[in-house]
């Protein structure tokens, strides 16, 4: 089962999160999800699957729906859940 375009956009978050700040972060992980998205289309192209195309380009366009223009709860939650992952990683 492929990962939803949330998980992924989440994903790109943390590994940029090493890196930078929060608003950086999100910006570029946001953009990264784009080029995702571009590069999962032209592989779907090639498949010939117009099914899996249709189905996410619902999902990126009903995930840009979702994201407002400040974003900060996103980011909150973003930021909630790595440090979930990092409590988890550490527990024993």
């Amino acid at each position: 089962m492929e990962e939803s375009l949330m998980d992924t956009f989440k994903r790109y978050y943390a590994d940029y999160r090493g890196a930078e700040g929060v608003d950086e972060s999100f910006t570029d992980a946001y953009q990264a999800m784009a080029f995702h998205v571009i590069n999962q289309t032209e592989q779907y192209v090639q498949q010939e699957n117009f099914h899996e195309i249709q189905n996410l380009i619902r999902e990126f366009r009903e995930m840009g729906l979702s994201i407002s223009p400040s974003n900060d709860s996103l980011k909150e939650q973003f930021e909630q859940e790595l440090v979930q992952q990092e409590l988890n990683r550490y527990s024993f």
